[in-house]
């Protein structure tokens, strides 16, 4: 019913398909979800991330099917059926955390569900965009992190971060996130660091540094990252002691397409004939760093300003109200209607207690330090792990592009969250389960010592 029901939500195409499946020569079929195939080969991808690949291949087995057309719904069905085996294997982590049995697991089973396929998260498996290979790597990074057999950690982490870190170029660093997260769980639980696994992430990270280096878009980020980022929160003294010429202040805040963004967050948007990027001199990683390390505070200042508007799951493209998810007809329309309804209670009453998510992740980390963890502590350095991927996601997509599109760029930022929640329910349950079990043997140790 899930995968029936979510055929209908889809992300749809803001002309950044151009960049993932150009070299497959699609033609739209006006339904978002159908797309001609061209006689002639596919072209090699020029963008060097996994997703135009992985399209790629699936475009090569769909010239075999009937319809010579590319059917995004075959891609996401196929990205549906491995959530609900990564629903069943995590459920089953986290009812063993629990020391519970096949009732537990179902309920862990239908929370994973619940998770995965929100509006705002499923969305994305029917679309083009890069972070449909985020959609089905970040579950079994988590996975191998909550693994106990070695061999499954091995392939777990090691296959979940090199997709993830290779699916676009912001995600570059997630290898790294999973290593340190490994390390230092190990260290903080007094238990030997598996040298293996951290070598293996090792690796992968190095090989997910390619795409940042050969990255064909670094100039483009790196104006948005400056003129829709920093110079937008910092005053006209900290620009004239960066050096910026005053005749280039009238473009911060104009994106390269000429669209003027003001207001809260930049949410007030007017197009312009400005013809601001081509004529602005090239730039690069260190003009993007530069006010940051001058002005320490020109982070917090841009996250205050740009976060309250940006920071949703009702992801909009540049103009607020021109929304990413769209709903067609068809599928089994009540469960649409279910998941649609719960993306809009998940953002009206998670996103807003996001902080305090963050804080118990790090809280329940530190308890984990403690034996009367158990079997809680993997648990604990995976949430370790997404309240990190959350904050520097924030601080990527900042730097990155500043506020263009900073909501969808949040996208995988959110889906961490949503997965974070349940983990920290999780050990919650856990801990209020030692709890009551420590007072019961208290109070039957009182009861044997009067009688």
């Amino acid at each position: 019913m899930l995968v029936w029901g979510s055929q209908a939500l889809l992300f749809a195409d803001t002309n950044d398909f151009q960049r993932v499946v150009g070299h497959l020569y699609l033609t739209p079929m006006g339904d978002g979800i159908h797309w001609a195939l061209p006689d002639r080969p596919f072209r090699t991808p020029g963008n060097p991330e996994l997703a135009s690949h992985m399209f790629t291949f699936a475009g090569w087995v769909q010239r075999f099917m009937p319809g010579n057309m590319f059917d995004l719904s075959r891609t996401a069905l196929a990205a549906k059926l491995l959530l609900l085996a990564y629903a069943a294997v995590l459920a089953w982590a986290c009812a063993a955390a629990l020391q519970r049995g096949a009732l537990g697991w179902s309920a862990m089973a239908l929370a994973w569900l619940a998770v995965f396929f929100m509006a705002h998260n499923i969305g994305m498996a029917q679309s083009f965009y890069a972070e449909y290979a985020c959609l089905i790597a970040l579950p079994l990074l988590l996975l191998g992190l909550l693994a106990s057999r070695r061999a499954v950690r091995m392939v777990g982490l090691g296959l979940g971060a090199l997709v993830c870190g290779l699916a676009k170029v912001q995600y570059f660093y997630v290898p790294l996130l999973a290593l340190l997260c490994v390390w230092a769980g190990a260290r903080w639980q007094r238990m030997l660091p598996d040298k293996g696994l951290l070598k293996l992430l090792l690796a992968v990270q190095v090989l997910c540094l390619v795409p940042l280096l050969i990255g064909k878009n670094a100039s483009l980020n790196a104006y948005h990252g400056v003129y829709l980022g920093s110079y937008m929160v910092l005053t006209p003294g900290q620009l004239d002691g960066l050096g910026v010429p005053a005749e280039r202040r009238d473009c911060i805040g104009v994106d390269a397409w000429g669209n003027a963004l003001s207001g809260l967050g930049g949410t007030q948007v007017q197009h312009t004939d400005r013809d601001c990027y081509p004529v602005t001199p090239k730039l690069g990683k260190g003009d993007v760093l530069r006010p940051y390390l001058h002005y320490p505070l020109t982070l917090w200042r841009l996250a205050r300003f740009a976060l309250p508007s940006h920071f949703t799951v009702q992801y909009f493209h540049v103009f607020p109200g021109n929304f990413y998810l769209h709903r067609h007809d068809g599928g089994a329309q009540p469960v649409t209607d279910l998941l649609l309804r719960m993306s809009a209670q998940r953002d009206r009453i998670v996103t807003p207690l996001a902080p305090l998510f963050l804080l118990a992740a790090l809280a329940l980390f530190a308890a984990s330090r403690s034996r009367q963890a158990g079997r809680l502590r993997p648990l604990a350095v995976g949430s370790l792990l997404l309240a990190l991927l959350v904050v520097s996601q924030v601080i990527i997509v900042m730097l990155g592009e500043g506020v263009r599109d900073m909501s969808k760029h949040l996208w995988a930022a959110q889906l961490a969250l949503d997965m974070l929640v349940l983990l920290v329910a999780v050990q919650g349950l856990g801990w209020l389960g030692l709890w009551w079990r420590r007072k019961a043997a208290r109070a039957a140790e009182a009861t044997a010592t009067t009688a």
